[in-house]
């Protein structure tokens, strides 16, 4: 059978223990307690506030005031210790006798030691000790003592007891220690993992471990003034992580919560994440390997190329996937599928991987028009760890077990498609028509191409197929109009019937090997 029990609030509690015959208990008042909500950018920081209630009464002695002061609901550490105070219009006192005694959520009764002198006049404390698998919850608290108090007419006892006993909740705290993105960087359009590590303390022990089936909420704040957004609700695993695959669609903060609860008290992480422009072709791929039971895995993100007479500086962005962690020797590899000028035998560039946190590396590979075009195959190597269930310490302790060797190795994870810029002019012999007439357009197209004895030159390109397009006014979809070439110094000239206003377009499709390239003219009739 459930024992039924009557909760009162502590400030009540200690009204009706302090009234005595003929004496009444004026101003009680009472601060309810207060829940951690940390926002920090290393670990959540330790809840702040007490649960404190306060009362007075009048003996025909003496009149006292007497506070009685519990630790904040989430910062319980294997005991919990009430600080009784008193203020009197006496010239000492003294503890006579008395502890703190509460009822756990599973009805144990667990006993305060008596109180002792805190070393302040007119303070005590008592201390309950909490057995190891103390539940969060609600705690029933009750308070007997006997204090006396020395005025001028002797010495009176002024007996402090709850009468029924005071409700006070005691939450776990619960920490969302590491939260990362991987990568933390990547192309306009390219997805991400946001993964995070939470644990919860032990009230019976203070010990942490990981956070089970506990709720996390994901939002996303863009840069700029678009508001932030929920992303994402999760839970936690067995080991206390969780995990999101997002596309952000902007640079922008993270922020990982877990809602206050009954039993657990709110906590925040935030880390942000760069999203850089892109204008090639996005190209990513993945890649895991298993050993010793234990699984890793890189996943590679970048774009294409396309080169002028200028290098070209492409960053490959490596995220770990899941719960793996990049070790600290790897590389990236870049190699060609055909050969082309200096380089019979194509060509095979490598670069050691740049740790920049948590599940996240990166390398930059340098292109130039030299090189030979088309397809690279982009491969890894990650010497990468491996992680089991979280062993927690203090409370960085989510990584602390990425200690599982596990070799990540493919040489065509992803591939980028590398080609030579090419460039097309477009004029008009008229851009403003009083009615429905003739245009003439006219221009050039130039590539980027290999030379005879080594390099590369920005050449006229002869009998160059070159698309001419018309973009009505409008809504209306371009159409295309018709399909020229070049003649033998690169140049092209046709004339067109311009009906209605709207954009001309002359445009170079490009080739395998070759960059496109267009350019526009705008032609008002009417």
């Amino acid at each position: 059978m459930t024992r039924a029990r009557m909760r009162v609030s502590l400030g009540v509690a200690l009204g009706a223990a302090l009234m005595v015959a003929g004496a009444a208990a004026p101003g009680m008042s009472a601060t309810p307690p207060t829940a951690a909500s940390p926002d920090v950018a290393v670990a959540p920081a330790p809840p702040a506030g007490s649960t404190t209630a306060s009362v007075s009464a009048r003996t025909a002695a003496a009149a006292v005031t007497a506070k009685i002061s519990l630790p904040p609901g989430s910062s319980v550490n294997g005991s919990i210790t009430g600080t009784l105070t008193i203020t009197h219009d006496g010239t000492s006192s003294e503890m006579r006798s008395g502890r703190i005694t509460m009822v756990d959520p599973d009805g144990r009764e667990l006993l305060g030691e008596q109180f002792v002198a805190t070393g302040t006049p007119d303070t005590w404390t008592s201390t309950v000790p909490l057995p190891e698998d103390a539940a969060p919850g609600l705690y029933d608290v009750s308070l007997n003592a006997t204090v006396a108090v020395t005025t001028d007419d002797g010495v009176t006892e002024v007996p402090i007891r709850t009468q029924t006993p005071i409700t006070v909740p005691f939450r776990a705290q619960r920490n969302i220690p590491l939260i990362w993105t991987s990568p933390s960087s990547a192309p306009a359009g390219a997805d991400l993992q946001v993964h995070g590590a939470a644990n919860q303390r032990s009230l019976g022990t203070g010990e942490y471990e990981p956070a089970t089936g506990q709720q996390v909420k994901l939002y996303f704040d863009p840069d700029g003034s678009a508001p932030e957004a929920l992303r994402a609700t999760l839970t936690t695993d067995a080991r206390g992580y969780f995990t999101s695959r997002q596309k952000p669609g902007a640079s922008g903060k993270w922020r990982a919560e877990m809602p206050q609860t009954d039993t657990g008290a709110k906590t925040v992480w935030t880390i942000t994440s760069a999203e850089r422009e892109r204008t090639t072709t996005l190209r990513q791929g993945q890649v895991q390997a298993s050993q010793g039971g234990y699984t890793a895995g890189d996943r590679l993100v970048t774009h294409d190329v396309v080169v002028g007479l200028a290098p070209v500086h492409r960053r490959v962005d490596v995220g770990s996937l899941n719960f793996s962690i990049g070790g600290r020797s790897g590389w990236v590899s870049a190699e060609s599928r055909r050969a082309e000028g200096n380089y019979p035998n194509g060509y095979r560039m490598q670069r050691e991987l740049v740790h920049a946190g948590i599940g996240t590396s990166h390398v930059t590979l340098t292109f130039n028009a030299t090189l030979p075009a088309g397809v690279y195959d982009i491969g890894v190597r990650d010497a990468m760890k491996a992680c089991g269930a979280p062993v927690w310490d203090g409370l960085e302790g989510g990584t602390s077990s990425c200690t599982h060797d596990v070799l990540v190795e493919d040489p065509t994870v992803t591939t980028v498609v590398v080609k030579r810029a090419s460039s097309t002019t477009l004029t008009a012999s008229k851009t403003s028509l009083p009615a429905p007439g003739t245009v003439k357009l006219s221009g050039e197209v130039r590539k980027v191409q290999l030379v005879s004895g080594g390099g590369a030159q920005e050449r006229p390109a002869p009998n160059t197929t070159v698309e001419i397009w018309f973009d009505p006014a409008g809504s209306a979809e371009p159409v295309l109009k018709k399909t020229i070439k070049t003649g033998s110094t690169g140049t092209y000239s046709t004339n067109v019937t311009a009906s209605g206003s709207g954009a001309w377009s002359a445009k170079y499709p490009g080739t395998n090997l070759q960059a496109s390239s267009q350019a526009k003219v705008n032609i008002s009739v009417g």
